[in-house]
């Protein structure tokens, strides 16, 4: 009969790493992959955005442009943008955490299916505002 070894205890299984979890590893992993890249996007989103204000703000009062372009350029439709930019980052995160945790909850009780109307809102509102800022480049 082999001796016990004192050195090495028996794990306790934590229960987060219950039987559950361990099946649904892969799913987990995938929506925290997906959850990492709404955040990404996000601090891209903001990053963009407070440069685009900063540098706006910047050409006005450094006089690197006159105030005919200023008014072609309408910068100050461009600091908006820019703070725009950066709201929707923010929201962007409040909801990231939002969908990781409803899939989360799905993933464990097994009821997970994508849901389509988010994949269309999502298109519909890209396409709607790339759309809309082509008309806004190319209005003059």
């Amino acid at each position: 009969m082999p001796e016990k070894d004192s050195s090495n205890p028996p794990r306790k299984i934590h229960p987060i790493a219950g039987p559950a979890r361990a099946r649904n590893t892969s799913q987990h992993l995938s929506n925290e992959r997906t959850y990492l890249a709404y955040i990404r996007t996000a601090i891209a989103l903001i990053g963009f955005g407070v440069t685009t204000n900063r540098f706006s703000v910047f050409l006005v009062q450094s006089r690197e442009i006159s105030v005919q372009d200023s008014m072609r350029w309408n910068l100050v439709n461009v600091e908006r943008a820019g703070l725009g930019m950066v709201i929707f980052g923010m929201v962007l995160v409040i909801w990231a955490v939002f969908h990781y945790s409803h899939v989360r909850r799905q993933i464990d009780r097994g009821e997970f299916r994508p849901d389509l109307r988010v994949v269309w809102t999502i298109a519909i509102v890209i396409v709607t505002v790339g759309g809309l800022s082509l008309l806004w480049l190319f209005h003059r």
